[in-house]
């Protein structure tokens, strides 16, 4: 099954971004407009700088990737960007294992892995985007500037 960037994205059209994004503002301040979501809950944004940046919620990082959206554009004619950014490998083992998504859902970890969680169907499941992008975004706020090894006590705010 080759999967193609639609269904390796959401329809930005359809997503409250107020919602799914208030949990990441200490994140993406300098960012203006929404250029993707992808199925595994990540974020391609366009800064304020024009730039198009990806925001990986399962690390909570922010990372310039095109300094434009043609350049941007582009890059998603690349087999190997694509792969890297949008995962199809794993989305197709995810449907492969009965693991479809509702309109407003994304892949979400069980156990992220920016706590130690692994990037395997068995830690992914079809979640809320509300739910994923607001734990997303608590544990990555909460976890950012700690050592590996760390031991963690996560405390969630209710939306």
């Amino acid at each position: 099954m080759d999967l193609t960037l639609k269904e390796l994205t959401k329809d930005i059209s359809k997503i409250d971004f107020d919602d799914i994004l208030s949990c990441w503002q200490w994140l993406i301040k300098d960012m203006k407009a929404i250029a993707a979501v992808s199925v595994i809950g990540d974020v391609f944004f366009i800064g304020n700088d024009k730039g198009v940046y990806w925001m990986q919620t399962d690390t909570g990082t922010l990372s310039k990737i095109a300094a434009n959206p043609e350049q941007f554009e582009a890059l998603l004619a690349d087999e190997k960007t694509v792969d890297n950014w949008f995962l199809p490998g794993l989305v197709e083992q995810l449907l492969n294992a009965g693991k479809t998504l509702k309109e407003n859902q994304v892949y979400s970890y069980k156990l992220s892995p920016a706590i130690g969680g692994d990037y395997s169907v068995e830690n992914l499941e079809p979640t809320d985007m509300s739910v994923h992008f607001a734990f997303a975004g608590q544990i990555c706020e909460q976890v950012q500037n700690l050592p590996d090894g760390t031991k963690l006590n996560i405390t969630f705010q209710k939306g």
